[in-house]
């Protein structure tokens, strides 16, 4: 490949980029035919169809608990109303310490603040995962009985250190799955280790419908509390497939409802991506794989690779920028974005994915290094599935010529 061939847009030159990289996924014409049926019937609410087998979020739920192999999935109107619903499952009350990640977006701790618990933040390391380590010292240090772990932009832990850690504690375990579809660890699906797994299905994500959530268990009552807490009422259960009747009936007005229920509409849209995420992945993977080729070798960038046990889900890229200053690398931001691929640094700008900005939480005023160290030069790049590799080929070329001009600086 050859580079600094040409004149950046900052001086006076043209873009080479005639795509954008953040476009989200469109939906399926499937899925929009579906919605649209559902719209001129007038059926939106779950809950209308008279049987379960006419509910088209029913049938989703029921399709993506056979793709995960798992006995339940409940739909929720988002992945953070999931997770608030686990939390509420596994009997969590206000001042609870619960384990969780410092690298992760805002509405992990946020989840924690609405159900009046307190963030109990985990150090990550290099590759942006949770670091098993820190997570024993926290659960020693506090003992908090609940971990609610993100696999933030799919990066994946040491899963068995984390289970060791997990079953010497007696932790629950809640998987926070918003980006980690299709993703394996030994080949084990993400979202099957823990007694809860919460996806999102907002615009960004592996399966995609604007907003929407799904929660995954293999626990009969878990099931069973979730149906009831998204907004289940009087036998409205009965239009789920699999729940335990003698459980319903005996949960039936013990759980309050909070309206958190997923509708036609959304079910609509993701219907046929079940099916898709395999083709998607596969598509990530190689541009995933060229692009890491094509800059790996570059002196300021970093790319830390997931452990070999890991087969990820490759839908964005994330490096370190290394060798440059804070001035240097807020530049190479604001240059990328003229040259039309934007991304962002997660430990600048007030990103929401920095725990020192969420001032609502107290334990941002600890001084977690090492979290600190891992985002305070690492780049978030989009890498959404209608991308070609010879658009690949492009974002290499536009990175090499930013880098080169910031260090001609």
């Amino acid at each position: 490949m050859q580079h600094n061939s040409r004149r950046l847009v900052i001086d006076g030159g043209e873009s080479i980029v005639d795509f954008n990289n953040k476009a989200f996924k469109p939906i399926p014409q499937e899925g929009i035919d579906l919605a649209v049926s559902a719209m001129n019937a007038g059926v939106m609410y779950r809950y209308q169809p008279k049987k379960k087998e006419q509910s088209i979020t029913a049938n989703l739920e029921r399709d993506f608990s056979k793709y995960m192999g798992v006995k339940h999935t409940i739909g929720t109107n988002s992945c953070g109303s999931a997770m608030y619903i686990a939390l509420n499952i596994v009997g969590v009350e206000p001042g609870d310490k619960i384990l969780t990640n410092a690298f992760t977006f805002h509405a992990v701790p946020s989840v924690i603040h609405h159900a009046r618990a307190v963030p109990v933040l985990v150090e990550s390391n290099r590759e942006w995962a949770m670091d098993a380590d820190d997570l024993d010292r926290k659960a020693t240090e506090t003992g908090a009985k609940v971990l609610l772990m993100s696999y933030m932009r799919g990066h994946v832990p040491d899963m068995d250190a984390v289970m060791e850690v997990v079953k010497k504690h007696n932790l629950i375990f809640i998987e926070d799955c918003a980006h980690a579809y299709a993703t394996l660890w030994n080949g084990q699906l993400l979202g099957t280790f823990g007694e809860i797994g919460c996806f999102s299905t907002q615009s960004s994500k592996g399966m995609s419908a604007g907003e929407g959530g799904l929660f995954i268990t293999n626990d009969d009552e878990h099931a069973a509390k979730a149906a009831l807490y998204a907004g289940s009422y009087e036998r409205l259960w009965t239009k789920h497939y699999d729940l335990d009747a003698e459980i319903m009936d005996r949960l039936q007005n013990q759980i309050p409802g909070y309206s958190m229920r997923m509708q036609e509409v959304t079910a609509a849209m993701l219907t046929p991506q079940i099916e898709r995420l395999e083709h998607i992945k596969n598509v990530h993977v190689e541009n995933w794989k060229l692009l890491h080729s094509l800059v790996c070798e570059h002196e300021n960038i970093e790319v830390p690779m997931p452990l070999p046990q890991v087969d990820s889900f490759c839908d964005t890229m994330q490096f370190h920028l290394v060798g440059l200053s804070r001035e240097k690398a807020d530049l190479f931001i604001d240059v990328m974005k003229m040259e039309g691929i934007p991304m962002q640094i997660f430990g600048a700008k007030r990103n929401a994915r920095d725990y020192r900005q969420w001032e609502y939480v107290e334990a941002h005023k600890e001084e977690l290094g090492d979290t600190i160290a891992n985002i305070e030069f690492a780049c978030d790049l989009s890498l959404q599935p209608h991308l070609s590799q010879e658009n690949m080929r492009t974002i290499a070329q536009v990175l090499h010529d930013v880098l080169a001009y910031i260090n001609a600086q």
